[in-house]
């Protein structure tokens, strides 16, 4: 009877604090996310490093970090974010060229440490008329940071209008962390438009157990081992 009652008091110790977690990633805008520090998890994966900057011709229309809005994507296995706003550009005055730039750069990992992510997908809505161009592009490093990317992890995909590719994906072998980096551009050329509304990014990660569900089954498994071994002693 004492194995028990310890069993059940160890469990109502552990379990509470394996419960701690990250905040859930919120919808907001970009300057949330690009605080110091921040970290925000999506079902089994961990956002964190974000970074932002932005360029533009002319400099006054550069897409400032709060203008852009941040909508997690929360489908099971397939968790990641949708970065929307109005990048748009028109040829300027005397044919000169217009473009806003925004680079947004963040890491994924798994929270359990499992080898899960395997996938990575991009899709944006990117128009045009005449000379104008859209299109992201996004480099990733699977298994390690961009600086410093472990044989064949980097890569790139890449969304663009025209030529008309709105989706993108890579697979590659499981790994439990990936750093991307997108650049999201638009540019008139000297007798065009071009706009983008939404980009979204996504990461699949198999379907393994969280970390709270191993926890008690371990120690679930300990305490019918505990009750065992008494049992045989009695």
């Amino acid at each position: 009877m004492r194995l028990t009652f310890a069993f059940l008091a160890v469990t109502a110790i552990i379990a509470p604090a394996a419960m701690a977690s990250p905040t859930n990633c919120p919808t907001a805008t970009l300057d949330v996310y690009i605080v110091p520090g921040f970290t925000c998890m999506s079902g089994n994966l961990l956002f964190s490093g974000f970074t932002y900057s932005a360029a533009a011709n002319p400099a006054g229309i550069a897409i400032p970090s709060t203008a852009i809005g941040v909508t997690p994507q929360t489908m099971t296995g397939n968790e990641g974010f949708q970065f929307s706003d109005g990048w748009n550009v028109g040829t300027q005055s005397g044919g000169i060229n217009a473009f806003q730039d925004s680079l947004i750069t963040f890491t994924i990992s798994t929270i359990n440490h499992a080898n899960a992510l395997n996938e990575l997908t991009l899709f944006f809505n990117g128009s045009f008329t005449g000379t104008g161009l859209s299109g992201v592009t996004e480099n990733y490093c699977a298994g390690g940071t961009l600086t410093l990317c472990p044989g064949g992890g980097a890569g790139q995909i890449k969304v663009t209008n025209p030529p008309k590719a709105f989706n993108d994906m890579v697979f590659f072998a499981g790994v439990n962390t990936i750093q991307v980096s997108k650049d999201i551009n638009v540019t008139s050329g000297t007798a065009g438009t071009a706009a983008i509304s939404q980009v979204i990014n996504t990461f699949q990660n198999g379907n393994v157990p969280e970390p709270m569900s191993c926890l008690l089954l371990g120690t679930g498994l300990l305490g019918l081992g505990l009750l065992r071994k008494r049992s045989l002693r009695s």
